[in-house]
């Protein structure tokens, strides 16, 4: 992200610089403000429709990529590029160091939820405690499937990849109930190489009747990974953001064990409630993936709640009626 921020041109190749991608995110606005933007994209209507561009071809990414490459010298970038590693090193570096310091979520102004989840669920673990306990268990060829939510949002900065095609993610579909079928899949097309999914306890609800069916002889095994901390964490961090701590319609019954639920289908559960025991979870249902057992591990965490995604999409809502149209001009923020 940091080469990005310095970077003058900017080829976008394979992308379609949508705004979930390009705006501040996690707090971090990396975008170029000045850089020129060379988009390709197959579909022309996408071109410059996010970003104002220097250049826009409309064409396959790989034929344009490999027509690119063709009318360049042997040579080309080989200037400064031990800098740029050297760049993508000490960022990647500083990430991982800042990340396995960080064991709880701060409060927002005028908020006191997570403060007091901690206080009342001392015992049990924090969204980031958990991460760091799974990232220690992953095999290295791991294919990974992401939920939407609050903790697999929170998740999303811990996982590393030093290969393609290992993370699948809504994306800016972003659907509830994601991560299960997609790891299912992901263990149909590579039956060999182990997979994790991952999904809040909200959204795992919404495509949890695969259980049923996953346990079929022909069927390849997976792990399954909810995070269990009884609410649905996105929806009650906009309402506490919103309405001064307040909250409606976002907590789950806490007597429901997706565990328990998992033995009733003929699968393995497992309930998992320290770092250690999440850790050695993950590594034992990787090594039963290749003995044809399918492991669904249900890890108990604390209520705290993480960053919004998108902070500037976090303001109070403004009053519109009655402002005059000057004024909207002056503040864009007031349109509706």
């Amino acid at each position: 992200m940091e080469l990005i921020k310095q970077a003058d041109v900017v080829l976008a190749l394979g992308t379609r610089l949508n705004p979930f991608s390009t705006l501040p995110g996690y707090g971090m606005d990396y975008w170029p403000k000045d850089a020129s933007i060379i988009q390709v994209d197959m579909n022309s209507d996408r071109i410059g429709l996010t970003k104002k561009v220097t250049v826009g071809i409309c064409g396959d990414a790989k034929l344009v990529a490999q027509q690119l490459l063709a009318q360049l010298s042997p040579n080309a970038g080989d200037k400064d590029r031990q800098k740029r590693k050297d760049i993508i090193h000490q960022t990647k570096s500083a990430w991982l160091q800042k990340l396995s310091s960080l064991d709880h979520e701060e409060d927002d102004e005028g908020t006191v939820w997570n403060k007091e989840a901690r206080e009342r669920d001392s015992d049990r673990m924090s969204p980031r405690q958990a991460w760091r306990a799974i990232q220690a268990g992953m095999p290295e060829d791991v294919i990974i499937s992401s939920d939407i939510g609050n903790n697999c949002a929170i998740g999303n900065a811990y996982p590393t990849f030093e290969k393609g095609r290992k993370y699948l993610a809504p994306g800016l579909f972003g659907p509830c109930g994601y991560g299960f079928p997609s790891i299912l899949g992901a263990k149909i097309g590579c039956p060999d190489t182990p997979v994790i999914g991952f999904a809040g306890d909200g959204a795992f609800g919404i495509s949890m009747n695969e259980m049923s069916s996953c346990a079929r002889k022909e069927w390849p095994s997976i792990t399954m990974v909810i995070f269990r901390n009884y609410q649905w964490g996105a929806e009650k961090r906009n309402s506490i953001l919103w309405f001064d701590d307040n909250f409606v319609g976002t907590e789950l019954d806490p007597e429901l064990s997706y565990a328990k639920v998992a033995e009733a289908c003929g699968l393995k559960g497992v309930t998992v409630k320290t770092m250690e025991e999440t850790t050695n979870a993950i590594k034992q249902s990787c090594d039963d993936q290749k003995k044809g057992i399918t492991t669904f591990i249900e890890v108990i965490l604390n209520q705290e709640l993480g960053e919004p995604f998108r902070r500037d999409a976090m303001k109070k809502p403004v009053r519109v009626a009655g402002i005059k149209k000057e004024d909207m001009k002056k503040q864009p923020s007031l349109n509706p």
